[in-house]
């Protein structure tokens, strides 16, 4: 696939993620996964699905016999150790449970257990991404600065929209709240590493979904610094100009994407 898709599928991911975390309960006898979701996310993996006696197992191979098992329920554990094994401990026949050996298996998992709930979704999250190539060339950038381009000269919120996602996820950037603006005029910046007790970010961007007025700020701004604020409303009242305008925007992030590069 190309950087772009590949990058849009990171932020599927990333989204994807955020969702399931935050709606599995692992309260034991209460456990509860969006399994709908959980499905996505293992398509997006290279487990290999197995029916298994009454067991969806999604699998791939480790060393030897042994694999690397997901169980698909509410507790969606991994384990390493052998699909027979995890069908012994997960859905014993009744021949089985005669074993005082097996029973202690089935009653206590801890020497092939990786992990469960939360955590497994984090493994599989990281699974799908180091199946991506988010390696990008400047020619890769030029592309979504073109495709950028276009959205600002055809006025398209949906092409702008996916234009900010796409660098924003590179750059980190995210919407900041200032509480002074007007609704259709958001600022989106990135966090400055260091910047001290005070809530600080770097390169502020403005955007107007009403007039596609786009402008960026070089340097920092902070929501507690009354002089930042004052130079905010000023901007928005057309008082000050933005040291970079339009596609200029974009250009600079495509230079920052560049020279911050893995």
């Amino acid at each position: 696939m190309s950087f772009k898709k590949n990058l849009k599928a990171k932020i599927y991911l990333d989204e994807l993620l955020r969702k399931l975390t935050s709606t599995i309960r692992e309260t034991p006898g209460q456990r509860r996964l969006d399994k709908g979701r959980t499905q996505e996310l293992l398509e997006m993996t290279d487990l290999e699905h197995k029916k298994v006696r009454d067991l969806d197992l999604y699998v791939r191979p480790l060393e030897g016999e042994t694999m690397e098992v997901l169980v698909f329920d509410n507790e969606l554990p991994i384990y390493h150790t052998t699909v027979a094994d995890v069908a012994l401990r997960k859905s014993p026949v009744w021949k089985e449970i005669f074993s005082i050996k097996n029973i202690k298996k089935v009653m206590d998992d801890k020497d092939v257990i990786v992990s469960k709930g939360k955590e497994s979704l984090n493994q599989l999250y990281n699974d799908a991404l180091a199946r991506l190539d988010l390696s990008y060339t400047g020619d890769d950038l030029a592309l979504l600065v073109e495709d950028a381009r276009r959205g600002l000269e055809q006025k398209s919120l949906e092409q702008i929209q996916e234009s900010f996602d796409l660098f924003f996820a590179l750059l980190h950037f995210q919407p900041v709240s200032l509480g002074i603006l007007e609704h259709d005029i958001v600022v989106f910046a990135r966090p400055k590493a260091n910047g001290g007790a005070a809530k600080t970010f770097e390169y502020p961007i403005f955007f107007n979904d009403e007039s596609f007025l786009l402008g960026l700020k070089k340097g920092t701004i902070s929501p507690q610094s009354d002089l930042d604020l004052a130079w905010v409303m000023q901007y928005a009242q057309g008082e000050e100009t933005a040291d970079l305008q339009g596609v200029e925007v974009f250009e600079f992030l495509a230079v920052l994407a560049l020279k911050e590069k893995p």
